[in-house]
């Protein structure tokens, strides 16, 4: 897919928090070393807490994602995704063909490699009351109905019942494994529960710092009140005050089982389904089991500092980058952007924005797509490492990614850019190091999406300003210049012209024969039908440069500027042609004609347009009067 190796796909969502961060630098190392390269797409799902708009669009890109091309696909079913975008990907990857590997939630579709979600709950239990012997111990779960949320539940109440304790202990309290219900939480335990807590076991743990946090900011110390502990061992349950007792996953353990099942399949060998990996619990100081000194405190407290201070400078170049972003021209300006203020996200060596370009060659911020199209276009092109090969046009979505010269395994980070229901593209990352980015480069693939959003209005807004011009000047039966615009293509032309020697005007004036007629006996609609066959006739007989327009009900002029009577003749033969023509092939009830009148001057003679005009017209009357035709 990208120079010849085994590619790996791999969906997740939240690619920057901290457990997909170490998860995906294991992958992508254990990757490169049996020679694939990984193709990471990420998903953003909410925004905040409460924000789904942005993530309900994200499964547009299911469309061009080359499925068939991977060799192996891992997919995380247990992370954040919204419903919908779980959903739909699920039934996707269910047709491909190569081998899937789940990574989460128990499946029958797929192979599965997961962690123990049993044991390390029970143990945790067992160490609170063996250990400590507490007996009076709380419970923060994680979503109602997820996978993980159920089973680490179900397994804390057989541990305590085990130990003949009540199942729920002091009391469930049902969080969303992130931040943001600690206080909920702190005011449950504390303030409703019948018996107050001397441990609690959360269900992950970024729910454990933020519980102790909490109850620290309302004087509950821990572990003194009351112990603590979580579950994943992210990289912040070691480096929190007081540090947290918790459950270790070996994502390393992980990624080398994943691989082995890879290269045992590719090489044809049979492997079972299922596959469940052990989890080690880790002691810290949030249970007492480690003693918290101040030593810990002042390196945290240092740390702390300086990434408040780094955190600081990245928010200086993310604004910086929105208030540049909102005053570009163009969607090529944003790569010189892109490079000044792109580094808050971590080194990277490559960055690609693909735009999606329909049939007609429209790019997705000239026209509104609600749906990927088949081709893109490297719309940003930046490669540090000068290995990929840039598309001279567009590309097919089934090649997906540029074709690169390196012989080295990569790995590449995939985002679709979108807005509502507008899809503009995706963009492709390639980090310098082993981890993916952090959470800024979720800012800039939105701060990318809005951009292309105020490309796409303002070019709307252009195209319908050009549209009302084209509107005032030209006649809507006919698409012809109406009266406004034949007069000032004329004076234009005419001023133009008025000063170089022998330079002829010449004009040809056009009056429709029987339209009374038509109107009379087969109604109007059929004498705009006549009308607009006329205006259609002429402006198929005239030149480029010719000014062909209807100034008003059955009267049509041709103004040709440095061309003569005979160019003027060949243009009415041409005309008197095209409605023979039209007689006998439109199947009417009726016939269209014309008369015609021409008259050539020299600019240097006459005054204005008008003389020549009125000439003309004189000339058509003469044949008008000539077929005996009534008006």
């Amino acid at each position: 897919m990208i120079n010849g190796r085994k590619t790996i796909g791999m969906f997740i969502s939240g690619i920057s928090g901290s457990y997909q961060k170490a998860l995906c630098e294991s992958l992508h190392n254990t990757a490169k070393l049996y020679g694939f390269d990984t193709v990471f797409f990420n998903f953003v799902g909410m925004i905040g807490a409460n924000y789904s708009g942005y993530g309900e669009g994200e499964t547009n890109i299911f469309d061009v994602v080359p499925f068939d091309s991977f060799d192996g696909i891992i997919y995380d079913n247990n992370n954040v995704f919204l419903p919908n975008v779980r959903k739909v990907m699920h039934e996707r990857l269910r047709r491909c063909k190569c081998p899937v590997i789940s990574i989460g939630e128990p499946t029958e579709d797929f192979y599965e490699v997961r962690f123990d979600n049993v044991s390390p709950i029970a143990r945790m239990v067992d160490h609170f009351v063996e250990h400590h012997g507490f007996t009076r111990i709380g419970y923060m779960s994680g979503i109602k109905g997820h996978a993980d949320a159920v089973e680490r539940l179900r397994t804390f109440r057989r541990a305590m019942s085990s130990h003949g304790l009540s199942e729920d202990g002091v009391g469930i309290f049902h969080g969303d494994f992130w931040y943001n219900k600690a206080s909920e939480a702190a005011d449950f335990f504390f303030g409703k529960c019948e018996q107050l807590p001397q441990a609690i076991v959360c269900a992950n743990d970024y729910m454990a710092i933020a519980l102790i946090d909490e109850l620290e900011a309302r004087g509950i110390s821990v572990p003194e009140d009351v112990c603590v502990s979580g579950y994943d061992d992210i990289e912040e349950s070691s480096t929190h005050y007081p540090s947290i007792s918790t459950s270790y996953k070996d994502q390393a353990l992980l990624a080398r089982k994943i691989f082995e099942i890879f290269n045992t399949l590719f090489e044809g060998g049979a492997i079972q389904r299922t596959h469940i990996l052990p989890a080690q619990n880790v002691y810290r100081a949030s249970c007492g089991c480690r003693p918290v000194t101040l030593d810990a405190a002042l390196r945290k407290r240092n740390r702390s500092y300086y990434d408040n201070i780094n955190m600081l400078y990245y928010i200086y170049d993310a604004e910086s980058a929105m208030l540049e972003m909102s005053t570009l021209a163009s969607v090529g300006q944003m790569e010189k952007t892109f490079e000044r203020y792109s580094l808050n996200f971590g080194s990277y060596v490559k960055f690609f924005f693909f735009t999606y370009v329909d049939e007609d060659g429209k790019c997705s911020y000239e026209k509104e797509f609600s749906h990927p199209t088949d081709r893109v276009y490297p719309s940003v092109w930046i490669d540090r490492s000068g290995t990929s090969i840039r598309p001279e046009n567009t590309i097919p979505t089934s090649q997906f990614l540029p074709e690169d010269t390196s012989d080295e395994p990569h790995c590449y980070y995939i985002m679709h850019v979108h807005l509502g229901n507008h899809c503009f593209g995706y963009s492709v990352v390639m980090m310098e190091g082993d981890a993916p980015f952090n959470e800024f480069y979720n800012i800039w693939t939105v701060n990318i999406a809005v951009s292309m959003e105020s490309f796409l209005q303002r070019n709307n807004i252009r195209s319908l300003l050009a549209d009302l011009e084209i509107e005032s000047t030209h006649d809507r039966l006919t698409g012809l210049l109406n009266r406004k615009g034949f007069e000032s293509m004329t004076a234009e032309g005419f001023g133009r012209i008025k000063n170089i020697p022998d330079a002829a005007v010449t004009v040809i004036m056009i009056d429709m024969d029987r339209l009374k007629y038509i109107n009379d006996n087969f109604g109007h609609s059929e004498g705009d039908v006549a009308l607009g066959a006329l205006g259609g006739i002429i402006s198929s007989s005239c030149g480029r440069e010719d000014i062909s327009g209807r100034t008003g009900g059955d009267e049509f002029y041709v103004v040709m500027f440095g061309r003569g009577r005979e160019y003027a003749e060949e243009t009415v033969r041409k005309i008197k042609e095209k409605i023979s023509l039209f007689n006998r092939s439109s199947g009417k009830e009726y016939k269209i004609g014309a008369s015609c009148g021409i008259s050539s001057e020299k600019a240097r003679d006459i005054q204005d347009i008008e003389t020549v005009l009125r000439h003309a017209d004189e000339q058509m009357y003469i044949e008008k009067r000539a077929k005996h035709v009534q008006r």
